[in-house]
């Protein structure tokens, strides 16, 4: 279409052309003096010669007449009484053309021609582009499920800045949408723990220039695995959504609020994962600020939680650390606030704890005893004493209980208290464990063979062990491979991981029971278990805490209590074993009592196997070898 545009422009400007040609032609011959000018002129006679009028197809020769000769075509020129005077019409036409004035207009009409094509060329190039841009950006449209509303001309220049401005909007929303998407947390909809760190890294470079304080408070949900545990965690994740209004709410209260203008989130409260959060005070203008906060965020998360028709009461520990008092990064900080926090849990939860370098020396000693548990576990740096539980009678041997000791080559001896707490918070406690449950069955096993065939081996069994291991085929595996009957073993749990253990836990409890294993109770009275529970449970041993034992003499409360324990003992048919034995005075009272078995430093401090085969086997050959037992004899 373009093509036959341009063919038919420049037939139009050659007809103009020729046209004006024609009237120049008809002027010079109106001014050429015939006898004097540059072309050859012929004489025709009137009579004998005919005039042609120029045909119509030939524009430059239009109007004028023509004379046929046998060798060209002459034009006439002028004419008088008696001759047509004419001449050569291709070098009229040619001298017309070489006149200075037509050869600039004809490379004039030339030159524009081609300047009009050219610039017609590049507009229908503009179009072309311009269509493509528009089918690329209604390609574009369609790829994100656009639209717009329709122009007059799909493929103009209005049309296409529609669609550009529709898909920059797009990309505006799109890059706010995946900015959210990367820093929020997608159950509660808060900042996640590293879009948290890098807003206050950036507040803390602020606030270091300007000099101001600023504070963290490290928020822990305290029996919120229960509620997971006895609801589901779909159930837990509806608590936690809340838990994130309520502590918005706080904020907000105490005009805290930071609201990032990109993404549109709030920037001082996060979800650090699971059930932690944090609030982040930027400014502490008011020394007792930070105290007010921690207190209604407490007061907050008391009250009651209400899903459906479920009501469910949980608390919170609080950690705090400021800035810089505390420390001077954000990791330092959250860290800090978090050794707060777990302060505030071990001091009895639902509290506040602000940080001071006392955690922190605690907290150092707790890692630093974490890497050297790990070694010594790997080395196995440990070894076993056995502490004996006698009869109150006769003193004879009812079991031993096996005891871990740790002597560090820097620390020396390390206390179980300091160290088995650590191992069941890492895990470590079950491979500690397995060493422990078959270098004790081992050492038994010895004993047994040598004699000690009524002697019990008592070896205290972890909550993390019985959560992680299953138990039975664990025991019935490691008794098979030391060759100790189950008769001979004896496994100790205390009270608190009783009232918190599965009905799958106590069912294989039950099934080592069936088989002969032993099973006590220890720490008895320290966790508030009721009587039906204890009636329930696969025990055979009830091992009264040391607590009792001391204060028995003192208070008569406990005196009545321990009655009570014996008595409840001695009517469900368990063995009572009084625990922390250390004076006559309390070995009497408690053999008053009924308690059948004790154990403590008066009867004997933790031996080892050594000196307990001295002891036992090398001194008491005689009775052995009747009853299977001996009798130990207690220092004075």
């Amino acid at each position: 279409m373009n093509k036959l545009k341009h063919v038919g422009l420049i037939s139009l400007v050659t007809l103009l052309f020729c046209f004006y040609l024609n009237a120049e032609l008809t002027s010079q011959i109106s001014r050429t003096n015939l006898f004097q000018s540059n072309f050859s002129v012929k004489k025709f006679d009137i009579s004998s010669t005919s005039l042609d009028i120029a045909p119509w197809y030939n524009p430059v020769l239009s109007g004028h007449y023509t004379i046929d000769s046998a060798s060209q075509t002459l034009l006439l020129v002028k004419t008088t009484d008696q001759h047509f005077i004419a001449a050569d019409s291709n070098a009229l036409i040619l001298m017309v053309l070489t006149s200075p004035k037509n050869i600039i207009i004809f490379f004039s009409c030339i030159l524009l021609l081609a300047v009009y094509i050219k610039k017609q060329s590049r507009k229908q190039n503009h179009k072309h582009k311009l269509s493509q841009l528009n089918q690329q950006a209604n390609k574009l449209l369609e790829s994100f499920n656009l639209d717009i509303e329709p122009a007059q001309n799909p493929n103009g220049i209005s049309n296409l800045s529609k669609s550009i401005t529709t898909l920059n909007m797009h990309v505006v929303n799109y890059v706010k949408q995946t900015q959210t998407s990367i820093c929020q947390d997608k159950l509660t909809q808060l900042i996640d723990r590293h879009a948290y760190i890098e807003h206050i890294g950036r507040h803390i470079n602020q606030t270091g220039q300007k000099e101001l304080n600023c504070a963290l408070l490290f928020i822990d949900l305290d029996g919120f695995k229960q509620v997971n545990d006895s609801f589901g965690h779909s159930f837990g994740d509806e608590i936690l959504v809340q838990v994130a209004t309520r502590l918005a709410n706080v904020l907000r209260h105490h005009k805290l609020s930071n609201i990032n203008s990109a993404n549109q989130l709030e920037q001082n409260l996060s979800r650090l994962g699971g059930d932690e959060f944090s609030i982040f005070i930027e400014s502490l203008d008011e020394s007792d600020k930070v105290v007010d906060i921690a207190k209604q965020v407490l007061s907050e998360l008391e009250k009651d939680f209400v899903l459906g028709n479920k009501i469910v009461k949980i608390s919170a520990s609080i950690g705090i650390a400021t800035y810089p008092e505390s420390a001077s990064t954000p990791q330092a900080l959250l860290q800090l606030a978090d050794v707060a926090m777990y302060r505030a849990k071990s001091d009895g939860k639902g509290i506040f704890k602000v940080y001071s370098p006392e955690m922190g020396n605690k907290m150092r000693r707790y890692h630093y005893l974490l890497e050297e548990l790990r070694l010594a576990i790997a080395c196995k740096d440990f070894y076993l004493s056995f502490q004996p539980i006698v009869h109150v009678e006769d003193c004879m041997i009812d079991y031993f209980e096996a005891l871990t000791r740790w002597n560090h080559p820097v620390e020396g001896m390390i206390s179980p208290a300091e160290f088995i707490p650590i191992a069941e918070e890492s895990n470590l406690i079950l491979e500690l464990g397995d060493w422990i449950m078959l270098e004790s069955c081992r050492q038994m096993a010895a004993w047994h063979n040598a004699g000690m065939r009524k002697v019990k081996i008592s070896v205290n069994i972890s909550g993390i062990q019985l959560k992680h291991r299953d138990i039975y085929d664990w025991i019935t595996k490691i008794l098979k491979s030391t060759g100790l009957p189950a008769t001979s073993l004896m496994l100790e749990v205390t009270e608190s991981t009783f009232i918190q253990a599965s009905s799958r836990i106590i069912d294989e409890l039950s099934k080592l029971r069936e088989d002969g294993v032993t099973i006590a109770i220890d720490d008895f009275g320290t966790g508030f278990s009721s009587l039906s529970t204890l009636a329930d449970l696969p025990i055979d041993v009830i091992k009264i805490d040391r607590s009792f034992i001391t204060q028995a003499n003192k208070s008569k409360k406990y005196n009545d209590i321990l009655n009570t324990i014996s008595e409840l003992g001695q009517r469900l048919g368990l063995k009572i074993v009084a625990e922390g034995v250390e004076e006559i005075a309390q070995f009497e009272l408690v053999k008053k009592l009924g308690v059948s078995s004790v154990q403590g430093y008066l009867v004997s401090r933790p031996e080892s196997s050594i000196n307990v085969g001295n002891k036992v086997l090398r001194n008491n050959n005689a009775n052995l070898s009747a009853s299977g037992s001996s009798a130990w004899e207690i220092s004075k």
